[in-house]
């Protein structure tokens, strides 16, 4: 984690500007910054895909995101998580 300043001469412009960008971009948002866990399935499963398509490298077995995630108590549909009071990501 670097802060605004780092960024914006790295990028080559002031870190006043940075953050008025930065502030641009949360109202664009709308200051939702959770990503729900349904999401971060569908993306990890686009990313795996991809991955798997353009490595010539093959894994024994394949990588099993919903496997790997539920240690942390996420859940991917409405049904799994009506037992669940906290998400931990």
């Amino acid at each position: 984690y670097y802060n605004n300043a780092f960024y914006a001469k790295v990028g080559g412009i002031s870190t006043t500007e940075m953050n008025l960008l930065e502030v641009d971009f949360l109202f664009d948002l709308g200051f939702q910054l959770n990503v729900t866990p349904a999401a971060f399935y569908t993306y990890c499963s686009y990313l795996q895909r991809e991955m798997f398509l353009q490595s010539p490298l093959q894994l024994e077995e394949p990588l099993n995101v919903g496997r790997q995630l539920k240690q942390y108590h996420c859940c991917f549909s409405e049904d799994d998580c009506a037992h669940q009071k906290q998400l931990a990501v």
